[in-house]
């Protein structure tokens, strides 16, 4: 198997690989801590995927929170905690923290509702798949080419 075929091919491999992983992943594939919080702390915590979460917060006093995306610095949600679950979009994998306000202690319990990947991770797999689909055409017309001698 010449150059022209096998690199395409693994390519095409990993590709595909990677994206049935995207396709199954499942909102009970992912999970995230309890959270620690307390008066003007840090709590941090990692997604592997972007994210529709529920957010609910159990403790004492009162305050706002911030939800801070540690790897952007942007703010994707803020609000006044009152007991009711908020829900907030994780928008891509990365770290994201949570700064409260005010009085509160307490912890902060988060749940997938829904899971995926950025649409600029299916635009990049599925131009990369198109690539090497051309090239593994390539690497067998110049084979049909060599058949015809």
């Amino acid at each position: 198997m010449n150059a022209w075929k096998l690199v395409p091919a693994v390519i095409f491999l990993v590709t595909a690989v990677s994206i049935a992983f995207q396709l199954t992943t499942d909102t009970d594939d992912v999970r995230y801590p309890v959270l620690p919080l307390g008066a003007t702390e840090v709590s941090c915590f990692y997604s592997p995927t972007s994210a529709l979460v529920e957010m609910s917060f159990m403790g004492q006093g009162d305050g706002s929170y911030t939800i801070i995306d540690l790897d952007e610095n942007k703010t994707p949600k803020e609000g006044k905690i009152t007991g009711e679950i908020i829900r907030v979009v994780l928008p891509h994998p990365g770290y994201y923290g949570v700064v409260i306000n005010g009085s509160y202690s307490g912890s902060a319990t988060i749940r997938a509702v829904d899971v995926g990947f950025p649409t600029q991770n299916w635009r990049a797999h599925f131009l990369t798949l198109s690539l090497a689909v051309i090239l593994m055409s390539l690497g067998f017309w110049r084979e049909k080419d060599d058949w015809a001698l």
